[in-house]
């Protein structure tokens, strides 16, 4: 499946992107699971939760503007705040983290294959989300996106 395929697939699922990412925001909200969280306009926060509000509100029967405000004004592990609309992408890490034998074991060859929408590459893809500035950042964040 290519990533058009994916899009259209999110949206037929989901009804949008934003729609997707607030399930994908929820989700890890409930488990606790670590992610990175990458930004249109500022640097990832890595490896970072989900603050469990979002979920226990939907839990206890929050209406769409409670939880519109808890999207809008999330707390993260890190001591950051996001705006959903912030947000490019939520990229789930592994609950017990990577070791380092493991990201040193990544093919970093497999960031050369295209899976973006217009012919990118993984390697151009992580490099644009994760806003990288030279080659080493971005074989370290490839090889822990291709890890988790």
């Amino acid at each position: 499946m290519d990533s058009n395929e994916m899009m259209k697939m999110i949206e037929e699922k989901f009804g949008s992107r934003m729609a997707f990412l607030g399930q994908q925001l929820l989700m890890l909200s409930l488990t606790g699971q670590p992610c990175d969280v990458t930004f249109y306009k500022r640097k990832p926060a890595l490896n970072v939760k989900i603050d469990q509000k979002l979920h226990i509100a939907l839990m206890y029967g929050a209406g769409a503007e409670k939880l519109k405000e808890l999207l809008e004004h999330m707390h993260l592990s890190n001591g950051e705040r996001a705006n959903i609309a912030e947000i490019w992408t939520v990229n789930p890490m592994p609950v017990g983290g990577i070791s380092e034998e493991e990201l040193a074991a990544v093919d970093l060859a497999e960031g050369e294959e295209k899976v973006g929408p217009n012919g990118e590459t993984l390697r151009k893809m992580v490099s644009e989300t994760y806003h990288c500035e030279n080659t080493a950042e971005e074989d370290t964040y490839l090889r822990r996106f291709i890890a988790s």
